[in-house]
C-alpha cells in the first residue's frame, strides 16, 4: 500500500511539473484558454498574468510534492487541484466543447470533450489515493536526497518547457514552408494567329 501511495504522489508531481513547464512555453495560448473562464472585459495583460500564475503554481506544487513527500499539507492541495481539473473539464465540455484546453501547452492538442472529463477524474482519483497516510519512515529524506529530487523536478520542468517550445515553433513554420515563396502569376494563354499575307490591291 505504501508503494501505491508514494507512486501516486510521484506521478502527480511529475504531471504538475510537465503541465506547468509546457504552459510557461505557451503563455499566449494558455491565456486564450483562460479567457474562456473569466469575464469578457478582462484585459490581455491580466489574462497573461493569470496564466503565468497558474503555471507557476503547478510548478511549485509539483516540485514541493516531489522533493518534500513528508509535508502532509501538500496532499490535500494536490487533491484540490485534481478536483479543479474535473470542474474545468466539466464546464469546458458544457460550454466550449471542442475548444482547445491548452492543459499541456503545445505538447498536446486535447480539447474539452468527454475524454477530458474522464482523464481529469482519473487524476482526481489518483490524488485521492495519495491522501492516504504512510509511515513517517517511508517519506523521511536527507537534505541531499531532497536537493537531488528538487534538481530532478527542475530538469523535468525544463524538458517540458523546451519540448513544448520546439513543437510550437515547428507548427508555426510548417504552414509557411508548405506555401511557395514566390508564386508565379498564371499567364493568360494567347491564341495563336496564323499570319495572313496581304494581297496587293490592283
Amino acid at each position: 500500500m505504501d508503494v501505491l501511495v508514494l507512486g501516486a504522489k510521484s506521478a502527480l508531481a511529475a504531471l504538475l511539473l510537465v503541465a506547468g513547464g509546457a504552459k510557461l512555453a505557451d503563455l499566449a495560448g494558455f491565456a486564450s484558454a483562460v479567457r474562456l473562464f473569466v469575464p469578457r472585459r478582462a484585459s490581455w495583460p491580466l489574462l497573461r498574468a493569470a496564466a503565468f500564475g497558474i503555471a507557476l503554481a503547478e510548478l511549485v506544487l509539483g516540485a514541493a510534492s516531489l522533493s518534500s513527500p513528508a509535508a502532509a499539507w501538500l496532499n490535500p492541495a494536490v487533491f484540490a487541484v485534481g478536483c479543479a481539473f474535473v470542474a474545468v473539464s466539466g464546464v469546458g465540455y458544457a460550454f466550449y466543447r471542442g475548444r482547445s484546453c491548452r492543459c499541456f501547452g503545445a505538447l498536446s492538442q486535447r480539447t474539452f470533450d468527454a475524454t477530458a472529463i474522464a482523464r481529469s477524474t482519473v487524476i482526481a482519483a489518483v490524488a485521492a489515493v495519495a491522501l492516504a497516510r504512510v509511515p513517517p519512515s517511508s517519506v523521511q529524506l536527507s537534505a541531499a536526497a531532497r536537493a537531488l529530487l528538487l534538481a530532478a523536478a527542475v530538469l523535468v520542468a525544463f524538458a517540458a518547457f523546451t519540448a513544448a517550445r520546439a513543437l510550437a515553433i515547428s507548427r508555426e513554420t510548417r504552414p509557411a514552408q508548405a506555401r511557395p515563396a514566390h508564386p508565379q502569376p498564371a499567364q493568360a494563354a494567347q491564341p495563336a494567329q496564323a499570319a495572313q499575307p496581304r494581297l496587293a490591291s490592283p
